[in-house]
């Protein structure tokens, strides 16, 4: 059974930050819990106070599905990638787990990133070299109400002959390293609640030719829920060869359950009485993000 170019592959890739010699979680002694969080704008849900994204030298075609591998919202709520099937056909959405997180969870981060020198105002930290076709990462967060922008490599490493292993503080292994602290807000104890699924209320959705039949897998023929025609659904894209588009409201709520029976694999009509079929990547919003603008420009 081969593995999907697509989604579960690329988001364990982009998942797996590892800093030799250590764990996903901060050192046994991180930065001391400040006792306010500095001044942060007020609270807004359709909006993001940490983002982070992976990207890797693909089509963005390929790279529009896979979503940030955390997102802490304006409103509070922190949103990762959970596990994931990693057989052909997964599932046609990603498995995204919603916690709420306090304010004290939100400048124990910010210190965190401070002790391992990200905040210093150096904004680059990919390693020299780098990774050929490696990951590379996006962190956006907010300092005292001002979006921080930070890039570098989830996979830089650092060797360690002794313990505890520590990556030097402004280093590319502290960027990783802090990237990967992301992806299990565990580390912040009472500071993240219970985990929930997160469920998005709205998706943009990349429309084009149907998957390719493998004789393996079972067809499965889902009827386009919409009023607009699959055909014309969004905007023209990658060369012409798809449409993006996104759907809320009502829209949204009648692809939502259909998304959730839908695989990789599955094959869209408009009408079931003609032959043509199409293939539909989804992808759920987070707040702030808009993701056909981001991968193929403003319509």
């Amino acid at each position: 059974m081969r593995l999907p170019i697509r989604l579960t592959v690329l988001i364990a890739v982009a998942a797996t930050a590892v800093v030799a010699c250590g764990s996903t979680a901060p050192s046994a002694s991180p930065a001391a819990l400040p006792a306010t969080l500095p001044p942060q704008p007020s609270p807004q849900a359709d909006t993001y106070w940490l983002r982070a994204t992976a990207s890797r030298a693909i089509p963005p075609i390929d790279q529009f599905p896979i979503p940030p591998i955390a997102t802490i919202t304006g409103d509070g709520t922190y949103i990762t990638v959970g596990p994931q099937d990693a057989t052909y056909p997964g599932p046609a959405l990603p498995n995204l787990i919603g916690r709420p997180i306090s304010d004290a969870g939100r400048a124990r981060l910010l210190a965190e990133a401070q002790r391992l020198g990200l905040l210093s105002g150096q904004a680059d930290f990919t390693a020299e070299g780098g990774v050929p076709g490696g990951v590379t990462g996006r962190l956006e967060l907010t300092v005292d109400g001002q979006r921080v922008t930070l890039t570098g490599s989830p996979e830089a490493e650092i060797q360690c002959v002794t313990t505890p292993c520590e990556a030097p503080p402004g280093t590319p292994a502290a960027f990783a390293a802090f990237w990967s602290s992301l992806q299990d807000p565990t580390w912040l104890g009472d500071a993240v609640g219970r985990e929930t699924p997160y469920s998005a209320d709205r998706y943009a959705l990349l429309i084009g030719p149907p998957p390719p039949v493998e004789a393996s897998v079972p067809q499965q023929i889902l009827d386009w829920p919409l009023d607009a025609p699959i055909g014309t659904f969004g905007t023209a894209v990658a060369n012409d060869s798809r449409r993006c588009g996104s759907v809320t409201g009502e829209d949204a709520a009648a692809m939502q359950p259909l998304l959730a029976e839908a695989n990789q694999a599955s094959q869209w009509v408009q009408d079931p009485s003609t032959s043509a079929t199409f293939g539909v990547v989804a992808r759920p919003f987070v707040p702030g993000e808009d993701p056909c603008a981001e991968w193929f420009g403003p319509a």
